[in-house]
């Protein structure tokens, strides 16, 4: 039995759908259980739903019993509404690693993000520290430490929005990252769980090739066939932002200071290779936007 934590989100989702269709049985933790707005997918695909909160640990070991692995995908970003960094990505999750212990759970893999991002922030702090208690369990541990999301770095959410032609960029833009798809990231959960051979690690996760910012500024010119404006942010106003004393607003303004410096993630192609994951490009993202303009 595999119990996936973050069941109704992005990832989580599809880590659950993927890992149904490999015919594995599968529960989800999900908050609300049943009555989730979201999840109503994963009861049509057959995963059994358990209502559990990471912030009420009372719930988590009958969300744990019988289960072998558990993936975790589960954070309170981007809302993190009610010091959900500290409640879930923190406490929460901890609380959950200590109730998959007891429960004899044999492997563990929980999402956190690259090495490199090291700006203090409450995120840091919960992500660090759960990596430091899973590597101490008894159960075997695998930790997956992606490079930053294309499909949100890239994306109107954050001020890129190409389509309409323009563009934010953080810093000088010029910093090359490792952009990973969360299809990917989803894939090589997949794989994880898939095969119990692989030793107990960090994985460091990019994509093909590192690009800049400005590259894929470019890479969306092309597919569009238009030029887009700039909007710089920077660097000097994501430190003063960092200063806040906002969790929120502090872990924002640590992802987006470590965007602007750069996440090069080396030997991303053979990392792919050895757990048979496909990497998307940027032009692989791109080619969509490319369709629906033309439409």
């Amino acid at each position: 039995m595999d119990l996936v934590v973050g069941a109704t989100g992005l990832v989580g989702q599809q880590i659950a759908l993927g890992l149904r269709r490999q015919g594995r049985a599968v529960r989800g933790l999900v908050r609300g259980g049943t009555h989730h707005e979201k999840a109503a997918p994963l009861i049509s695909a057959g995963i059994g739903i358990v209502d559990a909160d990471l912030t009420k640990p009372e719930t988590l070991p009958a969300a744990c019993a019988g289960v072998e692995t558990v993936l975790c995908t589960a954070t309170s970003m981007p809302q993190a509404k009610d010091d959900g960094l500290h409640r879930v990505d923190h406490d929460g999750t901890l609380a959950l690693i200590d109730s998959a212990e007891r429960a004899g759970v044999q492997h563990f893999v929980y999402t956190s993000y690259s090495g490199n991002i090291r700006e203090d922030s409450p995120l840091e702090t919960a992500k660090r520290d759960c990596e430091k208690r899973l590597l101490a369990a008894k159960m075997r541990a695998t930790i997956l430490r992606p490079s930053y999301f294309m499909e949100m770095w890239l994306s109107p959410a954050l001020g890129f929005d190409p389509t309409n032609g323009r563009a934010r960029i953080y810093g000088s833009g010029e910093a090359k990252v490792s952009y990973i798809s969360f299809h990917d990231v989803v894939a090589f959960a997949l794989a994880v769980a898939a095969n119990p051979s692989h030793p107990s690690a960090f994985l460091e996760m990019g994509g093909p090739e590192p690009l800049s910012q400005l590259d894929a500024v470019e890479i969306f010119e092309r597919a569009l066939g238009k030029k887009v404006e700039l909007e710089k942010v920077m660097l000097a106003a994501l430190e003063e932002q960092h200063h806040s004393a906002d969790p929120l607003q502090k872990t924002f303004a640590a992802l987006m200071i470590g965007y602007a410096k750069g996440d090069a993630i080396p030997g991303s192609l053979e990392t792919a290779r050895q757990y048979g994951v496909t990497l998307h490009s940027i032009s692989d993202y791109a080619a969509p936007f490319r369709k629906a303009a033309s439409a």
